[in-house]
């Protein structure tokens, strides 16, 4: 099962990726009003196939306390953030407390799974067999040129 977590004070972001993954059963989209009870259930899970994102509007404070939990844990898992505000002030310090994508603007459901299916389909032929089952075709950079569609 592949879980993505989602810290937020509305259900936007997890109603917009559970729409986005519907009908796909090895997916789990959870979301979290707190950051301790995200941080709780996180350490609980196989961090090869977690991902969580934080929706900065939940408040700064909040993210940070998560990130700074995160920061001390021995388990790693993917972190994103998601802001509709922009981030530039920010955007080194959270890249240092491990956030490995920062999406400001405008929310992008359809890139937001995209890439919590990059990250979590890692392997090139599982990823190429997940791609081609989902109808995503554009091959990864990483892999050869020639292996799309195969």
């Amino acid at each position: 099962m592949k879980n993505v977590f989602v810290l937020e004070e509305r259900t936007h972001i997890v109603s917009e990726l559970r729409w986005q993954f519907e009908g796909q059963t090895e997916w789990s989209i959870t979301g979290f009003s707190s950051e301790q009870a995200l941080f709780q259930q996180a350490t609980q899970e196989n961090s090869d196939s977690l991902l969580a994102i934080l929706d900065f509007s939940a408040g700064k404070t909040v993210c940070l306390q998560f990130l700074q939990r995160y920061q001390g844990a021995h388990s790693r898992f993917p972190v994103m953030v998601f802001s509709p505000d922009p981030l530039q002030n920010l955007e080194w310090a959270l890249r240092e407390l491990g956030v490995f994508h920062i999406q400001s603007g405008e929310l992008e459901p359809e890139r937001i799974a995209k890439i919590c299916r990059w990250q979590l389909v890692p392997d090139p032929q599982k990823r190429q067999t997940h791609l081609l089952t989902t109808c995503f075709t554009t091959p990864h950079p990483e892999e050869p040129k020639g292996e799309q569609g195969a």
